[in-house]
């Protein structure tokens, strides 16, 4: 967790230090200080810009953009006591002070006072500004994510909790690198959508300003392991060791000819002989579960169709229409888990689409979670009508 607010107390600090430069001060006054710790901060020499701040603090003790870039540097030296005392004092002078509010935020969550870093995170979520907003919400994720390692708490409803929140941030702000790191690791770790968690650490990493420790083990760690954990799940699934690609290629082809001509039953089995061929086939096991639904409709043939609807959507995850065309069919079969996953998954494909998020309230519903559906109504409701 990082300030956003160290660029507009720089500057001010900046102009305070350039101010006594031109004036010319003979007194000390402690603005020298405060430009020194204002420099070292910049620099990212915390210890000095600590001391620095502190020495010019003493004689200028009200000044609060000296006394949160105090409180920032202080955090960052994992010095929290003294870190909330500055902030405590900032918050004594102008305790709604947008950066006050904000690094007050992290210093509360770093010293585990959960409580208080959520109010202060939902002060800022109900600021004017899209971006401050975005941050607050953020803020208030990941202390949800905290809480999903409690014993007790309801984990389904927060767990959805921190997803919206973090999806809201990132339709406030884009470029909202912390909401797309956080939503990375909620993914892989709260849901196990690894896919999903690739596409947002690689847009953590294009996002971040700069690149520093977390952005180098995000890169080199953190996405490899995840590709590698997709792939070996692929290889293990029943039949992959025996692909024969070429094969499957001409029969999908036969399949799609058959098709095209409406010999469904012909197609089934040509897209059966495709997907025998390759089982890691996403063309050959959606043209089968298509079979499956156009030629049987009795029970039996449509659940034979899901199982193959099911296949195509793990093996291509980003497929959102055909998440939702499956998921409708599970709960047409009475399948309300299968299709609580499936719109869910839907949603991770494609957060902005209404019929998705609509599709995922109503499954919950029908599966009895009312109170997990109530937190992705609220999600829905800050959509514009438009699908995206």
């Amino acid at each position: 967790m990082t300030s956003s607010s160290r660029s507009s107390v720089l500057k001010l600090l900046a102009a305070a230090a350039f101010a006594a430069a031109v004036a010319g001060c003979a007194e000390d006054d402690g603005r020298a200080d405060l430009a020194a710790g204002e420099a070292a901060f910049a620099g990212g020499d915390m210890k000095r810009a600590a001391q620095s701040l502190a020495a010019g603090l003493e004689r200028a003790p009200g000044n609060v953009d000296a006394l949160v870039l105090q409180a920032q540097a202080l955090l960052a030296l994992g010095e929290l006591p003294d870190a909330a005392a500055a902030i405590d004092r900032a918050a004594a002078l102008a305790g709604t002070d947008r950066d006050v509010v904000e690094v007050g935020a992290q210093i509360a969550f770093y010293r585990k006072d959960y409580a208080r870093a959520a109010e202060l995170f939902a002060q800022l979520a109900a600021a004017a500004e899209p971006e401050v907003r975005s941050r607050g919400l953020t803020g208030l994720a990941i202390v949800d994510i905290i809480q999903l390692g409690v014993s007790g708490a309801d984990l389904e409803t927060v767990r959805a909790r921190a997803r919206t929140r973090l999806l809201a941030a990132i339709r406030l702000d884009g470029r909202n690198a912390s909401a797309r790191y956080h939503l990375g690791k909620l993914y892989r770790d709260a849901f196990g959508y690894n896919e999903s968690a690739v596409d947002q650490f690689e847009l953590f990493v294009r996002l971040a300003r700069g690149v520093d420790d977390k952005v180098r083990r995000v890169q080199r760690t953190t996405i490899p392991d995840l590709k590698e954990a997709i792939a070996r799940a692929a290889a293990q699934r029943p039949g992959a060791d025996k692909r024969d690609v070429a094969a499957s290629a001409a029969a999908l082809k036969k399949a799609e000819d058959a098709w095209a001509k409406q010999t469904f039953k012909t197609a089934k089995l040509r897209y059966n002989d495709a997907y025998t061929a390759d089982v890691l086939s996403y063309p050959a096991a959606l043209g089968l579960a298509k079979a499956w639904e156009k030629t049987d409709a009795t029970k039996p043939g449509q659940q034979e169709a899901l199982k193959y609807y099911k296949i195509a959507c793990a093996l291509r995850p980003g497929a959102k229409d055909v998440h939702l065309h499956t998921g409708a069919l599970a709960l047409k079969l009475g399948q309300t888990a299968v299709a609580v996953e499936t719109f869910s998954r839907a949603v991770a494909a494609s957060p902005g689409d209404i019929t998705a998020i609509d599709q995922l309230i109503r499954a919950l519903q029908k599966a009895g979670r009312g109170k997990t559906a109530a937190v992705y109504q609220k999600y829905r409701e800050t959509i514009p009508v438009r699908n995206r």
